[in-house]
């Protein structure tokens, strides 16, 4: 798995997300 292209922040942007829905 690479995450190097997917930046940490932008995970958590997206768990907030989803647990903003």
């Amino acid at each position: 798995m690479e995450i190097d292209d997917f930046p940490s922040h932008i995970i958590e942007e997206i768990k907030n997300t989803c647990e903003s829905w």
